[in-house]
């Protein structure tokens, strides 16, 4: 008789481990699950923006934009040439130049 009460206090005492066990997973699982990793500036960034222009502030960026005549008169110049363009146009050379050299190199130890 005392082995089938060992049997049974051990029975009780699997139970209760497997009971706080998946107690615990559970309470484990729904933390991540709750737990939000956005910190509140992103979340504030990631809120939809308004697609509508509003007119009055568009209009009162105009007008407080203002230019000088100088700024108005400002003209750029363009470069005649660009720089990759001048850079194709020295390494042509160079490659015509090395292969001249090489054929009268060539010539001569014939």
């Amino acid at each position: 008789m005392k082995k089938i009460k060992f049997g049974k206090d051990i029975l009780t005492l699997a139970i209760f481990t497997l009971i706080t066990t998946l107690t615990w997973v559970g309470f484990a699982i729904w933390s991540v699950a709750t737990k939000t990793t956005i910190n509140k500036v992103t979340h504030e960034q990631m809120a939809p923006l308004n697609p509508q222009i509003k007119r009055e502030i568009l209009e009162s960026l105009k007008k407080t934009s203002f230019f000088s005549e100088e700024e108005m008169n400002v003209s750029f110049q363009t470069p005649s040439s660009t720089p990759a363009a001048e850079l194709e146009s020295t390494s042509a050379a160079t490659r015509t130049s090395q292969t001249t050299t090489e054929s009268a190199i060539l010539e001569e130890t014939r």
